[in-house]
């Protein structure tokens, strides 16, 4: 019982980090397509989001570590490449934005920022249901699972749904 409670926590601490991660993500893509309509200009584009590489990187990692605590596996060869990547990136300072750089590099950095952005929705929705089937198998017990088993079958065999 303590253990699916640790576990618990640890799928909703995780699903919490990566809701960060996408926002955080989500935001220098944001500031990326600003600098591309000229409403900021590339010191303030790169200034914006260097601040949040390093957050970045370490809030994914800790997202993965947490999943890997859980004993998601999956996880964590869904996230090994980009953690590698990210690694790859610092360990050759390419991690930062290059203010007399970034608007050349505009296509690429939004592309690398959308992938990021969709690998980050798939693992945040997965937390989130991995999380909530944890509490629903921790919280119901054997009787009620085959209620509402039973309620969902009928719900998808009715014709309610069909307008």
């Amino acid at each position: 019982e303590t253990g699916d409670m640790a576990v618990l926590f640890l799928w909703i601490l995780a699903f919490l980090v990566l809701g960060a991660v996408m926002g955080i993500n989500l935001y220098a893509l944001i500031c990326l397509s600003d600098l591309q309509a000229d409403l900021i200009n590339p010191h303030d584009c790169a200034g914006r989001i260097n601040k949040l590489v390093m957050p970045e990187i370490f809030a994914h990692a800790a997202a993965a570590g947490l999943m890997t605590l859980c004993g998601s596996w999956s996880m964590v060869l869904v996230n090994g490449p980009l953690i590698a990547w990210h690694v790859r990136q610092v360990g050759r300072n390419q991690h930062l934005a290059d203010v007399t750089e970034i608007f050349n590099q505009l296509d690429k950095e939004k592309s690398v920022r959308v992938g990021k952005a969709m690998l980050y929705a798939l693992v945040f929705l997965t937390a989130a249901y991995r999380g909530t089937e944890r509490g629903v198998n921790m919280f119901l017990d054997p009787d009620e699972k085959a209620k509402m088993a039973e309620f969902f079958k009928d719900a998808v065999a009715s014709s309610v749904h069909h307008f």
